[in-house]
């Protein structure tokens, strides 16, 4: 058997329904078997960053780890950017590269470095290991300690490399043996202090982050809630872990950026407990958000405690069995079920907040805002839609857009890379091909890697990309006013995306007028059958996202100052 055939057999065993790649020479021994065995199916990107972008999206949508194999030298480091993305947000990829063929290796040859392990060094600080493999017999025991590194403990990515050529060498047998993950527990003297903190507590709230969706414990998550009826609100990367219907749901916390109830009930809580949250700048609203009375603090990475928030409690577990042991002990102990009134005290604020905030404030130019079209969107399409965030304005009117269902909202609030939108739609419906996937872009995002529209229509994958065209980087606008007063660094090139969608050979709409919106986003739901569809909404470049508006107390950036 040929080590490429190995490898073939190996991905299948670990369940690898799709690899992201761009071909190239020194990965042909790899892909050819690949593509002649048929599984895994190969997803041939336009661009290496959007190999990684790929990866992290259908990882995130699917559950299962993102894997890539890019040729050495330019193939890999173009992909470094996504891949310590997945570092930083906890993302699980097995990332092979290749190094140059050893005859040549020191030959001044294609792809290659000057010394031996001038490529792997680059991974050390942006994945969570690194392998290197010199010989076919160490293939089964590094790729099988890859993935199951990649899913252990806290999720990331992993880095192997091996030489080019050492896809044609043969191999007698192998062992393969597939590795369960391990998660870190909480022992029960922590479940007893936990328990003895709840029972104190008269006004705690539950703050969910994207943890829960890693660990899978939204139903954990929902259990423990109605059991000590606890208010839940959720981080922007934790939305979907609890339905906005639910009577316990207290809104998006996120500080200035969020909604006013979780930001309420958060300043004015005597207990907090956080479930695999990072508080990062943005996630707490550029650190707007205030936590009152005692932090229980539960995370899978000790790394996390302390950093913007110091924890009364650092609970270093997953958060599936942190809650599995909690609920288990109240009932063994027969410790019934505790009332609250949670429910009736968020109806109140929930109302009260409505009245204070109209939620459709009356635009001010005749021009689209961002928040109209986000709002439209998310009342056309249904609750199973994927939603995926590029970076900029429209990213932040999302922070408060309703998500129904876990694994339907792919965004960052902590590595915020430019660029993820487009390929990440296409990760997520290979991830989920019978749900509709909404890309929602900025023109800035769409400079970056929107070409890789061209993949969706070489896959034949009908997702329908967004693109909030306002000529400018709207968001560094924003924050050049209030940091500068100045208007300098903004301005991108005007460009027709509809009529660049159709020549990649997908759909393309423009649409420039209000009174076009709502039959542009119906043309657009129609038109995604077979291709993406690309549709091109011009946004005011002077409107300020209705989230960041308490933050800088401005609709309108002309009327942001310098602080």
């Amino acid at each position: 058997m040929k080590v490429s055939e190995l490898l073939v057999d190996i991905l299948n065993k670990e369940d690898v329904e799709y690899y992201f790649t761009v071909f190239a020479e020194h990965t042909l021994g790899l892909s050819i078997s690949i593509e002649k065995a048929g599984k895994p199916k190969s997803i041939n990107a336009a661009y290496e960053p959007g190999v990684g972008f790929m990866g992290i999206s259908y990882s995130r949508v699917s559950g299962k780890v993102g894997v890539s194999v890019l040729t050495g030298g330019p193939g890999v480091l173009g992909a470094v950017n996504p891949i310590a993305m997945a570092h930083v947000e906890g993302d699980p990829l097995v990332v092979i590269a290749t190094t140059p063929p050893r005859s040549i290796a020191y030959k001044n040859c294609l792809h290659a470095f000057p010394n031996e392990s001038d490529q792997l060094n680059v991974f050390r600080t942006v994945t969570k290991r690194q392998f290197k493999i010199t010989a076919p017999n160490q293939i089964p025991d590094v790729i099988s300690k890859a993935f199951n590194t990649a899913v252990s403990g806290r999720p990331g990515p992993v880095y192997l490399e091996m030489p080019a050529d050492i896809f044609d060498e043969n191999i007698d047998s192998y062992h393969y043996l597939r590795l369960p993950a391990s998660r870190p527990t909480p022992n029960e003297d922590v479940i007893n202090e936990v328990l003895r903190m709840l029972r104190s507590s008269k006004k705690p709230v539950i703050l969910a982050g994207r943890g829960v969706t890693i660990s899978g414990a939204e139903s954990e998550l929902i259990a423990f809630a109605e059991y000590f009826d606890i208010p839940v609100c959720t981080t922007v990367m934790g939305k979907g872990v609890i339905h906005p219907s639910h009577p316990l749901y207290a809104g998006v916390a996120a500080g200035n950026l969020g909604d006013l109830v979780a930001e309420e009930l958060l300043s004015n809580a005597d207990l907090v407990l956080a479930l695999g949250v990072r508080f990062s700048q943005m996630g707490t609203g550029r650190y707007s958000m205030k936590i009152s009375g005692n932090l229980i603090h539960v995370n899978i990475s000790s790394d996390e405690f302390g950093r913007v928030f110091k924890p009364t409690l650092a609970v270093e577990a997953d958060v599936k069995e942190f809650l599995n042991k909690i609920l288990l002990k109240s009932k063994n102990e027969c410790v019934g079920k505790i009332s609250r009134g949670s429910s009736e005290v968020l109806s109140n604020l929930w109302a009260t907040a409505k009245k204070s905030h109209p939620s459709e404030p009356i635009p001010s130019s005749e021009l689209i805002e961002s928040w109209e079209v986000v709002k439209l969107i998310r009342d056309t399409f249904d609750e199973d839609t994927i939603f995926t965030c590029d970076v900029g304005a429209h990213r932040i009117e999302t922070f408060t857009m309703p998500i129904y269902k876990p694994r339907t909202y792919v965004i960052t609030t902590s590595y915020v890379s430019m660029g993820m939108g487009v390929p990440s739609a296409i990760g997520a419906k290979l991830a989920r091909r019978d749900a509709k996937v909404v890309g929602l872009v900025g023109d800035g995002g769409f400079l970056m890697t929107g070409l890789e529209v061209v993949t969706g229509v070489r896959y034949n994958l009908p997702v329908i990309i967004f693109v909030f065209n306002d000529s400018s980087y709207r968001v560094v606008r924003i924050y050049e006013r209030a940091s500068y007063g100045t208007d300098l660094t903004h301005k991108l090139p005007s460009v027709n995306y509809c009529e660049l969608a159709k020549s990649l050979g997908a759909h393309g709409i423009r649409i420039e007028k209000r009174d076009e919106l709502k039959e542009g986003v119906d043309k657009a739901l129609s038109l995604a059958k077979d291709r993406p569809v690309v549709v091109d909404v011009v946004i005011d470049p002077n409107s300020v996202p209705l989230p960041m508006r308490r933050l800088y107390k401005a609709s309108r950036i002309s009327e942001i100052s310098k602080r």
